[in-house]
């Protein structure tokens, strides 16, 4: 789910609010970084794997 998302949902100000009550999984966090590392090869590489 959206941080955002669960921020409004709380009703809090800000996101470090929201962070304290947030704890990433394991496989959320490799996910992220997986698609975060392919997403940077393509791009240094000039592929676009959007496309």
């Amino acid at each position: 789910m959206d941080l955002i998302a669960i921020q409004q949902l709380l009703g809090h100000w800000t996101v470090g609010s929201t962070m304290r009550y947030v704890r990433p999984s394991a496989t959320f966090i490799e996910d992220a970084y997986r698609r975060a590392v392919t997403t940077t090869l393509a791009e240094l590489s000039g592929e676009d794997e959007r496309a």
